[in-house]
């Protein structure tokens, strides 16, 4: 009886959760971080580094959004409700989900449409947004046929995200439509690994669809990995050599930064610093969409790593992971290979590779530092 009691609760809860309004209202003075997919491994991060004060501030409402067609994904559906069940048992009153609905074709993305209003709330509550990491773009949207190697997964998810960054930031799909940041030009925006390629689609630029293949001519895992850590991308070669092993550390490789970037005028690093950072994905920006520019590639100079928007002061996009709070946990143990010992910690690794840590650190300040201001405003 008690179970049933508490199954009755919990759905009442995630029915509260699926049909929030748009004029949801917030506490007064806390800063309202909006993020993509807001799945139980990203709403973790997000409480785990605030609690830990690497998101420095003093409080936070963290507004998760995500379509309805992402319920037609059993995958995708479980991680959500895995994140309102995290949510609801840890009593985090302060993290809160939105539902967008309706259908939008891709010949209507890049305009005003069924989608407008709904971003346009959001924006209106926002401090900050975060675009998270997640699988491939459908290439339709960059107006790329399907090569043999992407996985177009989450096409619901895709189409929602890069609607929403075209009506922030513009682009030359349509550059007569008037951007939401035109009126709040330094509000600030990081987009994440899957975030980075949204944000160029959106912007009208293109994608490479697998590094290994298209860019540096591998044909196998073993070339992928006998590049050494600077040429491995990410963690699915791993993988594949070694299956199953669920303890298998992310790589980590080297960027090079750009002379004008965010990360020398506001975080205060120098061209010459190669921080570490863990990596994960096999696609990356192609060519580049309107307004947009580069400020940090591979050390080889092939794979962009961050790029910046010239219009708007706060807009970053990085193609690696400072967001995953097994980052920054001291007791948190994994291995590099499978078959070699538990010994390898992520925050140990980065603070005994300066400035790495530093420069996770600081990617944080940064991005806090502009969601308060933003907040005062």
């Amino acid at each position: 009886m008690k179970k049933t009691f508490r199954s009755i609760i919990f759905l009442l809860f995630i029915t509260l959760i699926l049909g929030a309004a748009e004029t949801e209202s917030f506490p007064e003075g806390a800063p309202v971080i909006v993020m993509t997919h807001p799945t139980l491994f990203q709403v973790k991060n997000i409480v785990e580094m605030f609690e830990k004060d690497i998101i420095p501030l003093k409080s936070l409402v963290l507004l998760g959004i995500y379509h309805e067609d992402e319920f037609r994904n059993d995958e995708e559906a479980k991680a959500y409700r895995a994140a309102f069940a995290y949510v609801e048992e840890n009593g985090l009153s302060w993290v809160r989900f939105r539902k967008l609905a309706g259908r939008v074709g891709i010949e209507d993305l890049f305009k005003e449409n069924a989608w407008t209003s709904q971003f346009k709330a959001i924006f209106a509550s926002a401090s900050g947004i975060i675009f998270t990491g997640g699988m491939d773009i459908p290439p339709a949207l960059y107006s790329q046929q399907v090569r043999l190697l992407s996985e177009p997964s989450t096409p619901a998810r895709s189409m929602v995200e890069v609607s929403f960054l075209f009506h922030l930031l513009g682009g030359s799909r349509n550059p007569a439509f008037v951007p939401m940041l035109a009126g709040r030009r330094d509000f600030p925006l990081l987009s994440i690994c899957l975030g980075l390629q949204s944000l160029n689609v959106a912007a009208g630029g293109t994608l490479v669809q697998d590094i290994p293949s298209e860019v540096y001519k591998q044909k196998t895992v073993e070339e992928v990995l006998a590049a050494g850590p600077d040429g491995i991308h990410s963690i699915v070669y791993l993988e594949k050599l070694f299956p199953n092993d669920g303890e298998l550390a992310y790589p980590f490789h080297r960027i090079r930064l750009g002379k004008d970037s965010i990360f020398l005028r506001k975080m205060g690093f120098s061209v010459n610093d190669r921080p570490l950072v863990a990596t994960a994905h096999h696609q990356a920006v192609g060519r580049l969409g309107a307004n947009l520019r580069v400020t940090a590639t591979s050390l080889d100079g092939k794979i962009v790593e961050a790029v910046e928007h010239t219009q708007f002061a706060n807009v970053l996009g990085i193609q690696f992971h400072p967001e995953r709070h097994t980052l920054y946990r001291k007791g948190f143990w994994q291995r590099q290979k499978t078959g070699a010992p538990l010994d390898f910690n992520p925050l140990e690794f980065l603070k005994a590779n300066h400035p790495s840590y530093a420069f996770h650190f600081a990617i944080w300040k940064w991005f806090g530092n502009a969601v308060a201001t933003q907040s005062k405003k």
